[in-house]
């Protein structure tokens, strides 16, 4: 399974361009489209580091379905 990012919640921290998220994910899994974060599933990893850093806690990872 792979992060989820609650788009109610999310209020785009650090701009449309760059927000948080993609900034801190190491396998750039997370990029930017029609101006909303959107997470790559084949390419994320589960390692929740997108979640640690969201300031508005919109991004969750069903821990149950983690992979690692």
């Amino acid at each position: 399974m792979v992060a989820q990012i609650d788009l109610d919640k999310c209020q785009r921290c650090g701009g449309e361009i760059q927000p948080v998220c993609v900034e801190v994910c190491p396998d750039a899994a997370i990029r930017v489209q029609d101006g909303r974060p959107v997470v790559t599933e084949f390419i994320c990893e589960d390692c929740n580091e997108c979640g640690s850093a969201c300031p508005d806690k919109a991004i969750t990872l069903p821990l149950a379905k983690v992979t690692f």
